[in-house]
Formats: C-alpha cells, sequence, structure tokens
C-alpha cells in the first residue's frame, strides 16, 4: 500500500511540479527572477525524486516483494522490527519488555 498508494502517487506529484516549473524558466512571460526561482526548484525537487527512487529501489520495493503481514493484535513492539529500513528506528522500542 505504502509503494503503490502513498510513494508513487507523491513522485507523480513531484513530477508534475517539476515539468510545471520547467515550463515556467522557459516561459517569456516570467520575470528573470521568476525563471532563477524556477531552476532553483527544479534542482531540489530533481533531488527529492531520485532520494524516492532510491529508497524505492533498495528499501521499499524488496519489503513489498516479501508480502509481510502484520497482526495488529501484536503491538508496535512485534510489528515494527518487521519493516527494518524502511521506518526511522524508535529510541526504545527494544528494550526491555514493559
Amino acid at each position: 500500500m505504502v509503494l503503490n498508494d502513498y510513494l508513487r502517487e507523491f513522485r507523480n506529484k513531484l513530477e508534475g511540479y517539476r515539468r510545471a516549473q520547467e515550463a515556467l524558466s522557459i516561459s517569456g512571460d516570467a520575470s528573470p527572477a521568476q525563471k532563477t526561482k524556477a531552476l532553483k526548484e527544479i534542482e531540489a525537487t530533481g533531488r527529492q525524486i531520485e532520494e524516492l527512487d532510491a529508497w524505492e529501489r533498495d528499501v521499499l520495493f524488496p519489503l513489498a516483494t516479501q508480502k509481510i503481514e502484520i497482526d495488529l493484535d501484536d503491538g508496535v513492539k512485534a510489528n515494527y522490527p518487521k519493516f527494518g529500513a524502511a521506518l526511522k528506528p524508535i529510541k526504545g522500542l527494544n528494550d526491555g519488555d514493559d
């Protein structure tokens, strides 16, 4: 779900934003300041897209192919570690049982 419903949808929105900024950067109606800002936005958005692609390729897609089953009744301590590098570590999660 995360891969198809969220990550790829967000990536598509970023790609659309980048295309809009590219159009603005070559527009004859845009001021030099707008064009400069658009070029900076294109670069920043490109870096975000590259980062998302790398995260999908290296972390999320391999997890998605494993089709990990979780049981919500098991709680966070049991389910969170199943997702490894896809999630940020939570300090104290792996400490002794409560």
